[in-house]
């Protein structure tokens, strides 16, 4: 191969890479609303050195806690601290393409090095799975399963019992990282122990059993690794609280109407057919199936099974080798591509508050790679031994356009959804309002539960915030706050029998509260100090001083 040759392939192949970043940056500038939290558990424990058993962020006194993500709190913080939001989101980014890329070699390992099934299912899960890579612990566990996974692969293709080895290491990395997902590395091996099983009842070739239980031994043994012990790895069992899954849209069941979950409904399907026509090996069913189910019960499960449960589609279509047969397309029929790549250049051209500079560093990095990639491909790619230069007839440069207009149409729409910059949180000016006139430690501020986590961080005390679970009183041992919240929300504990149990100064309150937004907008007992807007001006807050405390 000419350095002519390998330049060209370069470029291809780092617009593919380039593909696979512009996806997991697309609209996501923003902190995910759990970050904030999480920074501020990071913080306490490096600052303060230890990791706490009571919970310390919230007004309420004496309650049992458990920081289930303690690591990647650690681990968030120390980014954050040096390198600020955009380093804490560009290397959420950088952990979803390390994700993406084992699940390509995954992929590719259980479809016998089929690179074209691999690489087409590994650009689609990536276009789905994007907007779940965001600033939470869920990008590490799913990520640690994933190896889990194509480790079990390799230990039932090829008998190597190293490969059991490193479970339990991952199991003690996994408890500290997201230990509200930890059973999942149980739930993982599970398949693989169920045909080992099944097999020796059939009296067939099977997959040696004795590993596979000492794998999962070890797996448990070091779940103990944690500093609250059995607690954190019961966590996802003692998080159950009724009020939390009927008022939480992530954690409820997924439904066929709208978004996402028409989607998923149709891939579930699309997979069923799949599976129905083609013979597949029995862990791969309880697998995919299971982690099917799992997406079916809550929202937020959907993200494993597309991580976790696809790659099993790979080794169905294995011998499937698509794109072999010429393709007939006139070039007319890349005029609409055209015409949205360049709206879309307009649209990021014609807005005054748009500036090329201000742009964040990544989406620069991401952008002049993506020139450079461009420009090796099409100076430098060649087809059948022949370059693709302006002399070709366009019918044969076909391929170089349908890649480059593409490739602009998602870079445009990357750079258009993520500048230009933002402050990260909606509820900032509510908390450098109220931190201008009063002192955090002498503010007691009532929130919702999108409004707590981004005070807890500036220093001020709340009621409640984005982590519910430490408010069932299955976790907190004290006091059911979860329902007293959902309560106060929905209208069923009269707000002013609630205000006086409480020694506020202040109400945070929003339309996402509505009731209590509205009542309290309406009592003199609370004075209104400010307002604001948030979600793209779809939403309201107000902060509100608390004048009579007795009532």
């Amino acid at each position: 191969m000419t350095m002519s040759d390998k330049i060209g392939k370069f470029g291809a192949n780092g617009l593919i890479f380039i593909f696979a970043c512009g996806m997991m940056t697309l609209a996501r500038w923003r902190l995910d609303s759990d970050a904030w939290f999480i920074l501020n558990c990071g913080r306490y424990v490096v600052e303060n050195g230890v990791i706490p058993h009571t919970e310390f962020a919230t007004m309420h006194e004496g309650l049992h806690y458990v920081m289930e993500q303690w690591l990647t709190a650690v681990i968030f913080w120390k980014i954050y601290n040096n390198f600020g939001a955009d380093g804490l989101i560009t290397f959420a980014c950088f952990v979803g393409i390390i994700l993406m890329w084992i699940y390509y070699k995954l992929c590719l390992y259980v479809s016998a090095s089929n690179q074209k099934i691999s690489l087409l299912l590994s650009l689609v899960i990536c276009i789905i799975i994007s907007p779940f890579i965001v600033t939470r612990p869920q990008i590490f566990s799913s990520l640690l399963l994933l190896i889990e996974i194509f480790l079990l692969e390799k230990y039932v293709r090829e008998r190597k019992i190293w490969t059991l080895c490193a479970l339990p290491v991952i199991s003690a990395i996994f408890i500290n990282l997201h230990s509200a997902l930890w059973v999942m590395l149980i739930i993982v091996i599970m398949p693989v122990i169920a045909e080992s099983l099944i097999s020796k009842l059939k009296h067939s070739p099977d997959i040696p059993l004795l590993p596979l239980i000492l794998a999962t031994l070890g797996i448990i043994l070091a779940g103990f690794v944690n500093p609250y012990g059995s607690e954190a790895m019961l966590f996802l069992f003692t998080s159950y609280a009724p009020e939390i899954h009927k008022n939480i849209i992530e954690v409820q069941a997924t439904t066929i109407d709208g978004g996402y979950g028409t989607f998923y409904f149709a891939f579930s399907a699309m997979t069923i057919v799949t599976y129905s026509k083609k013979i597949m090996p029995i862990r791969y069913f309880f697998l995919t199936f299971g982690l099917m189910l799992l997406g079916f019960y809550a929202y937020r499960n959907m993200f494993q099974f597309f991580v976790l449960g696809t790659f099993t589609l790979a080794y169905a279509y294995k011998d499937l080798q698509p794109f072999n047969q010429k393709f007939n397309i006139k070039h007319k029929l890349f005029v609409p591509l055209f015409l949205i790549c360049a709206v879309e250049i307009y649209m990021i051209l014609s807005n005054p508050e748009y500036s090329i500079w201000e742009m964040h560093l990544p989406i620069k990095i991401l952008t002049s790679c993506a020139i450079i990639f461009l420009l090796c491909f099409i100076f430098f790619y060649r087809r059948e031994g022949k370059l693709f230069s302006a002399e070709l007839p366009i019918l044969r440069r076909k391929p170089l356009i349908a890649l480059g207009v593409f490739q602009w149409i998602i870079l445009s729409s990357v750079i258009y959804f993520n500048f230009p910059a933002t402050d990260y949180e909606p509820h900032k000016p509510a908390l450098d309002f109220l931190l201008k006139n009063e002192r955090a430690e002498n503010i007691i501020l009532w929130t919702g539960f999108n409004s707590g986590s981004y005070a807890e961080f500036r220093g001020v005390k709340t009621y409640f915030d984005a982590r519910p679970e430490i408010f069932a009183i299955s976790n907190n041992h004290k006091k059911d706050i979860v329902t007293e919240y959902f309560n106060l929300k929905h209208g069923q504990l009269d707000y002013r029998e609630f205000f006086s149990r409480y020694n506020f100064t202040h109400i945070l309150v929003t339309t996402e509260d509505i009731i209590p937004y509205l009542l309290i907008s309406n009592d003199e007992n609370y004075r209104l100090l400010f307002e604001y807007d948030f979600s793209n001006h779809k939403d309201h807050g107000r902060i509100f001083e608390v004048v009579n405390r007795n009532v």
